[in-house]
């Protein structure tokens, strides 16, 4: 017996089922704690203001309501990722805090905004920080030091 051409639908079940696999997937929570908190290389905006309300949105951190405070990290991934290892220090429970000051940028909720449209004041340093680790990886950013 001879192949027949591909049939329309297994091809099209080819196609759709690698995308309806991802959509499905839920986000880790070191996916979510990169998505909340590591911006590298740095947005670009004219200032710590602009910055914040162009990266709160973008992040998904103001869909239902506005996020309070958030603090963006300006490394890589991994340099991020090492402070639960030689880059860090336990310190309590499952935090550990960096050896090192990294570049950060804390946004504010401003005037008490609490739904969308949300408006933030940002504020630019270079600080040490303290995350929490599961696994060897961050899941939870604390504060800076």
């Amino acid at each position: 017996m001879a192949l027949k051409e591909p049939r329309p639908a297994l091809l099209l079940l080819l196609v759709l089922l690698p995308a309806w696999l991802a959509l499905g997937r839920r986000e880790t929570r070191h996916e979510k704690f990169h998505r909340q908190h590591v911006d590298f290389p740095k947005t670009s905006a004219p200032d710590a203001r602009r910055y914040c309300n162009l990266l709160m949105p973008r992040r998904n951190l103001t869909a239902d309501a506005c996020k309070p405070t958030n603090t963006f990290i300006h490394a890589g991934p991994a340099e991020v990722d090492g402070v639960c290892s030689s880059g860090g220090t336990p310190s309590t429970e499952n935090y550990y805090d960096s050896n090192a000051p990294f570049e950060i940028t804390t946004c504010r909720v401003a005037g008490g905004t609490q739904r969308p449209p949300c408006n933030y004041r940002g504020r630019t340093s270079t600080q040490r920080i303290r995350v929490a680790c599961v696994g060897g990886l961050p899941v939870h950013y604390k504060t800076q030091l």
